[in-house]
Parts: structure tokens; sequence; C-alpha cells
């Protein structure tokens, strides 16, 4: 929890949610005043934003299974019953057509879903029934519509079902559980409120971008800021540029193929236009935080650092302020407290 809670923390520092803080005025000096102003009240927004969505039982089920298939070997899985419709098999499968093996058509230890319609017609319907351990042989067709090759030919595929993938968590073992967590969640009751929490904190978050996208969309289409000032945009842009390095790093590439790939541009026109963009929100924020006096006063940082740090499971502020500065903080609790007001004055319908 505490990665992803970093990862999202991340993410808002490279899209301008907070301003990076080196050398030079912070936001909140700026006098934002000379580059922003409202063509209307920002008052009495008419925001559509979506309830917050309901973790159910089976999501949490979903989430541990599949989750657990991964430990899953031959020892653990199900091998007390028969196959059914809707089952997760692990399998070894060779195809023949003549007796002759054909390419593609042998593997060993894979997952299939049955009744998926991953494979052609009669495979998955021939393993129901099947009990683990067991082999059978298949005698089927491909399709005329398959690649040229095997299109229309009859073949033999011999399959043997080595297990059964739990299909509910009274099948789950602790032992499993304890094995795949690395100790840190040694009964299966654990995991499954592990899963729950995690649910739960991905469903408030998606509802916190959304009032977020939503107060920021409504407030940008009102907004008049001709340029920012070069210092906060430079901020910016080295914040976004860092974002970008890790990245880029996480998947083996350098900036310029990775914004190429992920953005369509080249990494420059990318950072100088996010930079910018971020400028002018950070600015359109802190207009009217100071307008409505809702800026982060010195002991509301602290308190606030202390609330984060317990809310997010982070052992201490110290801990925090080791990768994020304390004025990035104060900015980012601004933006919320900016996102609150105009939630609170606006018209809100629920999308």
């Amino acid at each position: 929890m505490k990665k992803k809670i970093a990862a999202i923390f991340a993410l808002l520092l490279a899209v301008g949610t907070l301003a990076g803080c080196g050398d030079g005025d912070l936001l909140q000096d700026v006098k934002v005043s000379k580059y922003i102003e409202f063509s209307q009240p920002y008052t009495g927004l008419n925001l559509t934003i979506p309830a917050q969505e309901e973790v159910r039982d089976e999501d949490v089920e979903w989430l541990a299974l599949n989750a657990y298939a991964n430990a899953v070997t031959a020892e653990d899985g199900v091998t007390n019953r028969a196959v059914e419709m809707g089952d997760t098999v692990n399998i070894d499968y060779s195809g023949t057509e003549d007796g002759v093996a054909f390419e593609d058509g042998t593997a060993t230890d894979q997952s299939l879903a049955i009744g998926s319609g991953s494979f052609i017609d009669g495979f998955e319907d021939g393993l129901v029934g099947v009990m683990p351990g067991e082999t059978v042989e298949l005698n089927l067709t491909f399709p005329e519509n398959y690649n040229p090759e095997m299109a229309g030919k009859s073949v033999v595929f011999t399959v043997t079902v080595n297990y059964i993938y739990p299909g509910n968590t009274a099948d789950m073992k602790d032992e499993v559980v304890a094995e795949m967590t690395g100790g840190e969640f040694t009964t299966v009751a654990d995991f499954l409120g592990y899963c729950r929490e995690y649910l739960e904190f991905n469903a408030n978050y998606d509802y916190t971008i959304s009032r977020e996208n939503e107060v920021i969309s409504a407030l940008e289409a009102i907004v008049v800021c001709e340029e920012a000032p070069e210092k906060l945009v430079e901020r910016y842009a080295a914040n976004v540029r860092a974002s970008l390095e890790e990245q880029a790093a996480q998947y083996g590439v350098d900036v310029e193929t990775f914004c190429s790939y992920y953005y369509q541009t080249d990494a420059e026109t990318y950072i100088n236009e996010m930079a910018d963009a971020s400028a002018k929100q950070a600015m359109m924020f802190q207009y009217i935080a100071n307008e409505e006096g809702l800026n982060v006063s010195d002991e509301e940082l602290e308190t606030s650092l202390q609330q984060f740090a317990e809310e997010n499971g982070v052992d201490s502020v110290e801990t925090l302020l080791q990768t994020t500065e304390r004025e990035e903080f104060r900015e980012y609790f601004m933006f919320e407290k900016v996102v609150d007001f105009i939630i609170a004055n606006g018209n809100v319908t629920e999308g």
C-alpha cells in the first residue's frame, strides 16, 4: 500500500498538482493576480461528479483469487473433483495431425479458463468432467477461418489436466498466502482484508481524481492566463523531466523513446507543454486560495502532515519528507482545500 501511495503522490508532483520549490519564490509568494483572472465567478459552477464506486465482496474475492493463482502449484491446486465449466485449469497438451506434431501445438503448465473460448471449439468442452491427473485425447477440427496452414484440418490434442485453480476463497490456503506475500500476511483472512483495503483505496483514489478533474476542467474553462512566470515554469519542467526519467527507466528505455511511444511527441515538447500547463493550473488554484483564505498555515501544515502519514501507513512525517519537501505538501493541501471549496460552492450533480 505504501508503494501505491508513493507512486500516486509522485504522479501528482509530475503533472503539476504540487509545485516544485527549488531556488526562488514559492508558489504562494508569486503575485498570481498579475497573471490570472476569471471571466466569470468561480463559485456556482455546474459540476458533474460520479458517485464513489462501492467495493463488493465479489470484487475482493476476484482480486484475491487472481493474485493467489500466480502462486498455486500442483500441491496447492484443487485435485479432488472433476473440471467444471467456469473453472480455470492448469494443463499440458500436445497436438498432432496424422500422428505428427504440428507447430505451436504443444505446451506445458498452461492456464486455461474453461468456457472462455480461448481454444478452438471442443477443446474446453472436452475437459469438462476430467479429473486432475487424467489424460484425454480430443479429436478436433480447426475452423476454416484459422491460419492457412491448419484451417479445416482434423487434429488430435492429448491433454493432461494437472490441477484446478481455486475458484473460491474457501479453497485458498494460509501457507500459500504466507509464501506469496513473503510472510506479510499469514492467513487467508488477513490477505482478504488487504485486498479489500486495496480496492477501497483505489475506489477512493478514482473518486478523488474524478472530483479534482471536474473542478480543474470547470475552472480552466473560465480562467484567463496569458503567461506564467519563467521561474515557475522551470520548476515544473524539472518535476516533469524527473518523472519522465523515472518512468522511462522502469521500461528500460530513454526519455525520448518513452515520450515518442506514450505521448507521440518529443521529450522537449512534452516537458514544455506540461510545465506551462501545470504552472498556469497552480496559479489558478493559488489565486482562489488567496482570495478565499485557503492557504495552509504552518500549524495546519504540521497537523495535515501527521494525518497524511497516519492515513497512508507511513511511520513518520520525517519519512514523508525524505522524498517530498514540506512546501510541496503545503501546496498539495492547499490544492485539496480549493477543490473542496469549489465543490461546496458549486451546483453538483452525480454523473
